[in-house]
């Protein structure tokens, strides 16, 4: 009987040809959460729009400002975690005007929104997570989080957490912050390093978490 091995995983900062990949993953691997609580998931009006967003952003601010560090296997992407810097950096001025070039911006706001009860909900609770942030204090925030639907829910939290390790390591003694409303993504926070400092209440019975590293 011959053994089989398992191809090692390879974690790198990821590039511009990496970006339409690591969009689909973190969109395919987002949570399904009812913030409004009338029985369905919410997202923005039109997921193509969004999905356009997402990768711009990807393009023009993350690898740009921030860090984009990917999980890969024979060449296929199996996780990616995105990470941005707390301080304002007028990047968002930049994203905008390409968003309005290419997306065609009157149309654009109305393409994303969620609805007047979710985003109602959301309003509720940011007050409260800046303030968590504040206390936090951090050099990064990781904000966003994913993983391929291929990758097995046993080996799903090691894929995520070795996207997370190398930007913490790049902290060098600095503090991170991240938040979740997924109790599975906690632990992956948590077995990362991540300490919560507090939970918010959003919508119809869901908390988010919200920790620091350092």
């Amino acid at each position: 009987m011959t053994a089989t091995t398992t191809a090692p995983l390879t974690v790198r900062p990821a590039g511009i040809v990496d970006v339409t990949s690591a969009a689909r993953l973190l969109e395919s691997s987002a949570p399904e959460i009812d913030v409004d609580g009338d029985g369905f998931p919410d997202g923005p009006a039109d997921p193509e729009v969004a999905a356009s967003v997402a990768r711009m952003a990807l393009s023009h601010v993350v690898l740009q400002h921030g860090q984009l560090w990917v999980a890969e296997r024979n060449g296929v992407l199996e996780a990616a975690s995105v990470w941005m810097p707390a301080v304002e950096t007028g990047a968002g001025d930049g994203l905008r005007d390409v968003l309005l070039r290419e997306l065609h911006g009157p149309s654009l706001a109305a393409a994303l929104d969620p609805g007047a009860e979710v985003r109602a909900a959301l309003a509720g609770a940011s007050l409260e997570v800046a303030a968590l942030l504040e206390r936090i204090d951090p050099e990064q925030i990781l904000s966003g989080l994913g993983v391929a639907q291929h990758v097995s829910r046993l080996a799903a939290p090691a894929v995520m957490r070795a996207t997370i390790m190398p930007a913490l390591e790049a902290l060098d003694g600095g503090v991170a912050a991240a938040a979740s409303l997924e109790p599975e993504r906690v632990a992956v926070l948590e077995s990362a390093g991540f300490v919560g400092v507090g939970t918010v209440d959003v919508g119809a019975g869901h908390q988010l978490w919200v920790g620091r590293a350092a």
